[in-house]
């Protein structure tokens, strides 16, 4: 059942799929996701313990509702105009980035923890290690080279039907982590002087405009989405394989930062489990942005949504972090 609502989903998202060898090959890749995702959690709940009923719950709401909502709220939305220069060389760029990306994420932070103990020193020393790696590096490659300007590279737009989209699509973020996330009970428990919190909140938010939103978006839907659709010329394929490839990238620091837990997996995972977690939890949250980004390619809006996303279970640790919380 929930296979069979993943794929109406992604019906409704392929609204400019057309017949023929592209619109095939972006099906082709999303069932290949399927297989992958179901082998990946029958060999975790059957080798490794893990209860699949939290990551059919994120796979059901994150994946399945909230791409299927983000196609309706941008029904009839005009695009920015976008486009890519030279799709295979720039993403055979970023490909090959990957894998330096994806050793920063197992040892750089780790090794910045180790070496700036305080905070905010060390939130900040992260934040600018990530907007090295992430924005900077990889931009420089690709806008050196091909020549764009900021607003061909991360359009934005004002537009009236891009805001209302990006209001619901934040309501809905918000009103989930209100019913299923912790964040809101560790406010709650946190005991916080109601108007002084009111005041931080946008604090919160602004920091991680900057530490999720312009991070993560940039480069996984910006650059490399972007660059996978126009290489495969399939819109479904490019939001398929950045899913993927951001949840792979994660892999390598689950599985070696064994100090840290994540829901559902240990403080020392295997190989294995920290691979199959990255795909049936880390990779499925990257659909709906994906989404939005396709039917919108504004860079503005799936920043701020990614930040309204992240900011209640983010607001006690960075208030904490920034000592505006005892």
């Amino acid at each position: 059942m929930p296979v069979i609502a993943f794929c109406m989903s992604s019906f409704a998202i392929q609204r400019s799929a057309r017949p023929g060898a592209a619109g095939i090959k972006g099906w082709l890749l999303l069932v290949g996701y399927l297989v992958l995702y179901a082998a990946a959690l029958f060999g975790m709940t059957r080798f490794g313990q893990f209860d699949a009923g939290d990551a059919i719950g994120v796979f059901l709401v994150l994946g399945v509702g909230f791409s299927l909502l983000a196609w309706l709220l941008t029904l009839g939305v005009q695009p920015v105009p976008f486009f890519v220069r030279r799709p295979a060389l720039e993403l055979l760029t970023l490909l090959l980035y990957l894998l330096p990306l994806a050793a920063f994420i197992a040892y750089g932070f780790a090794a910045i923890h180790r070496w700036v103990t305080t905070e905010p020193a060390d939130s900040l020393a992260i934040l600018a290690a990530k907007l090295l790696v992430f924005v900077a590096i990889p931009a420089w490659f690709i806008v050196k080279r091909s020549r764009y300007t900021f607003q061909q590279i991360a359009p934005m737009s004002f537009k009236t039907s891009h805001m209302l989209a990006m209001l619901g699509m934040s309501v809905a973020v918000i009103a989930f982590q209100v019913v299923a996330g912790r964040g809101w009970r560790d406010i709650v428990a946190a005991n916080a002087d109601d108007e002084k919190l009111l005041f931080r909140f946008p604090l919160v938010f602004l920091w991680l405009v900057m530490e999720v939103g312009v991070v993560e978006e940039f480069f996984f839907r910006v650059l490399l989405q972007s660059r996978l659709a126009a290489t495969l010329r399939s819109e479904l394929g490019g939001i398929v394989l950045a899913s993927l490839l951001f949840g792979l990238v994660h892999a390598p620091g689950l599985y070696l930062r064994t100090g840290i837990t994540q829901e559902g997996l240990g403080a020392h995972p295997s190989l294995f489990m920290a691979i199959g977690y990255s795909i049936v939890i880390t990779s499925v949250a990257g659909f709906f942005f994906g989404v939005l980004w396709s039917r919108t390619r504004n860079f503005l809006l799936i920043v701020v949504v990614h930040a309204v996303a992240d900011l209640l279970p983010n607001t006690v640790p960075t208030l904490r972090a920034f000592h505006l919380l005892s």
